[in-house]
């Protein structure tokens, strides 16, 4: 069947006959990545007969029929007929096909695997337990053969049967060959090695196949190569995801796995500056640029809408871009002060709010761990907090006076906020900026604290980083430095 099928060449039928399921609900389920999904769900006939022939059809790719157990077998949907049949008393193992050269592939390749696999697990057991040098060669030596037959089995079977599904499966199966490219005194060049596989993994795949996107080895082979090939530097991961995703058709259904695959792996990470991944995903093929229209034609426009402003925000506040200024008066509402004036080698923003529980738990211990660890390291603080009203007001400076918060403090303070909206330029541009003004939009504080620290340039160099994450990130900048 060719890549990129018509709706009508996925009307098929799947016939299977399995002893003991008379009368019973039987269920099919389709891979979509590496997961199941229920696809479909008929009744067996008295005979144990089961037929899917849903009008819609059924898209190519890995398929599993469920029985009641629950248990359940796995086989290969490509042709326009696929029959086979089985019992209940051992479901896989008496499993054969009537109809099918895609599933008499698929079915012999499972069970050449399953057999390699229990060979391979008791020769590792014996490796295990053994200490004797001699005996624990030799069973590597068994291991590394048996890798070999695998490998001979499939380069055969993709030989043999150009054109399959079966065959595309297993290719994409075999890894890349890891070839050690060499220096010229004969030693290993490691950084030439690994660009070689790195450039030569996805050989074995046709990234235009939307064949790939029902089979689990495509969504294994991706979390691979996306979360450890490529190293987890936001400049890295933005190249290889581009030249990725450019290999295949624009808009086609691993496009769109791609980029929303990597897209939500990064704009869910915990890891700092990962945003910026999330950041460059959605400004390329999401958010329409100078004119051009979105790249992401399945997303409806509220969505789109609101993953774009959320991008907008997050693009000035990745790792390595300069923060904006904040102008803010102090407690006395007569001096306007910004961090950009502030003389030490790093300055760390620290967002609040007086009236916020974990805030109040946690500045104190900040002020005191900034005192003795991040103080003598040339850090600075620049604490921005919300005292918009009155109470919000004298909370704010009661808590800087009980707790000796000695280092530098700026609010969104009552009267300059009452008085900003509706006279704002009484402040701008003479004391200071609308960005300013607007802190929160700014710095993106949806919640508090928030904590960013930023070098000497005012570029962000770290976020929401504990003190002693914050010592080890001063101490490797200046050594980086110095280096």
């Amino acid at each position: 069947m060719a890549v990129g099928t018509l709706c009508a060449q996925d009307k098929r039928e799947l016939k299977f006959t399995i002893d003991g399921t008379a009368h019973d609900t039987i269920y099919l389920a389709n891979y979509y990545g590496n997961k199941l999904y229920y696809a479909d769900t008929t009744v067996a006939n008295a005979k144990g007969v089961i037929l899917f022939n849903r009008p819609g059809g059924y898209k190519a790719g890995v398929y599993a029929v469920v029985i009641p157990g629950p248990k359940y077998f796995e086989f290969l949907v490509n042709e326009p007929v696929v029959e086979m049949k089985s019992d209940t008393a051992a479901l896989n193992e008496h499993l054969s096909v009537v109809k099918s050269k895609e599933n008499q592939l698929f079915l012999a390749y499972v069970r050449f695997l399953g057999d390699k696999k229990t060979e391979a697990d008791a020769v590792a057991k014996k490796l295990e337990a053994t200490e004797d040098p001699i005996a624990k060669a030799a069973f590597k030596e068994q291991l590394k053969k048996m890798e070999t037959e695998v490998l001979a089995y499939q380069n055969k079977l993709v030989a043999e049967n150009p054109g399959t599904y079966a065959a595309s499966i297993v290719k994409m199966s075999i890894a890349p060959e890891q070839k050690e490219i060499k220096k010229a005194d004969g030693s290993v060049d490691s950084a030439a090695t690994y660009y070689n596989y790195r450039a030569h993994f996805w050989d074995n795949t046709n990234l235009k196949d939307p064949r790939n996107l029902r089979t689990p080895v495509f969504q294994n082979k991706f979390d691979e190569y996306i979360g450890k090939v490529v190293p987890q530097v936001p400049d890295t991961i933005n190249k290889c995801a581009d030249e990725l995703i450019q290999r295949m058709d624009d808009n086609g259904d691993l496009f769109k796995f791609a980029v929303n695959g990597i897209t939500y792996k990064y704009e869910t990470s915990d890891i700092m500056g990962m945003d910026a991944v999330f950041v460059h995903m959605a400004q390329t093929y999401y958010c329409p640029q100078n004119g051009t229209k979105s790249r992401a034609t399945w997303m409806d426009a509220d969505k789109l809408k609101k993953l774009c402003e959320r991008a907008d925000k997050e693009a000035p506040l990745i790792i390595g871009s300069v923060g904006k200024n904040i102008l803010l008066p102090d407690t006395t509402e007569a001096n306007w002060l910004g961090y950009y004036n502030m003389p030490d080698k790093y300055v760390l923003l620290v967002f609040w709010d007086p009236h916020c529980g974990h805030c109040k738990k946690v500045l104190p211990k900040l002020h005191e761990d900034w005192k003795e660890k991040l103080k003598p390291l040339g850090v600075g603080v620049f604490a921005v907090a919300k005292a918009t009203d009155s109470t919000l007001f004298a909370d704010w400076k009661a808590f800087i006076r009980d707790n000796h918060l000695d280092w530098t403090n700026v609010g969104l303070t009552w009267h300059v906020y009452e008085e900003a909206k509706t006279a704002s330029y009484k402040f701008i541009p003479k004391y200071t900026t609308i960005e300013s003004l607007n802190y929160a939009n700014t710095w993106d504080v949806y919640s508090t604290p928030k904590f960013f620290l930023l070098d000497k340039d005012h570029k962000i160099v770290g976020k929401q980083l504990d003190i002693d994450q914050m010592v080890d990130l001063v101490n490797a900048l200046e050594k980086r430095k110095k280096g």
